[in-house]
């Protein structure tokens, strides 16, 4: 049995910690970074999984220390970008988990306007996850699009406005 203690923060959410929180959060970043073994970024030399390492930093900067979300943090691309399955995050990291990368995961082919609607149904915990990886998108080196950048402005707008932080 373990400890656990929970507080409120964001408006309402919760902020759980407890003794197995940091094996769970250190699993996930490990699985990461099998996952995405050999994969690297646009610029072809940063290897993937530093780009999910920014997200879950930022998410520490936005003091969310929710187990799931940091998990969820991690593992926001293996559904889309690994051949890493559903099974395996329900098996290894439970349902709350899988339903976050679920939320979090997009077709390829996906218009602005869909990408926008998407990012306007998510859950508060998967805004958060999101904020984080666009703003470590938009913190990438290297030139990026009008569009690229649009797109994520846009896309902040209607996740920072979803999460009322007021």
């Amino acid at each position: 049995m373990y400890n656990l203690f929970t507080k409120y923060s964001w408006n309402g959410m919760f902020d759980k910690v407890g003794n197995n929180t940091l094996d769970k959060v250190k699993l996930a970043k490990s699985e990461m970074i099998l996952a995405h073994k050999g994969q690297f970024r646009k610029d072809g030399t940063t290897p993937y999984s530093v780009h999910p390492e920014k997200v879950v930093s930022i998410l520490k900067k936005l003091n969310v220390k929710d187990s799931d979300v940091l998990c969820a943090g991690y593992l926001h691309d293996v559904l889309e970008d690994t051949p890493y399955g559903e099974e395996k995050i329900k098996e290894k990291f439970g349902d709350i988990v899988l339903s976050l990368v679920k939320e979090l995961t997009f077709k390829n082919k996906i218009s602005s306007e869909e990408y926008l609607e998407s990012c306007h149904k998510m859950s508060a915990n998967a805004k958060l996850v999101k904020v984080s990886d666009v703003l470590a998108n938009l913190g990438d080196k290297g030139d990026k699009s009008e569009h690229f950048i649009q797109k994520r402005v846009n896309a902040l707008v209607v996740l920072l406005n979803g999460l009322n932080l007021n």
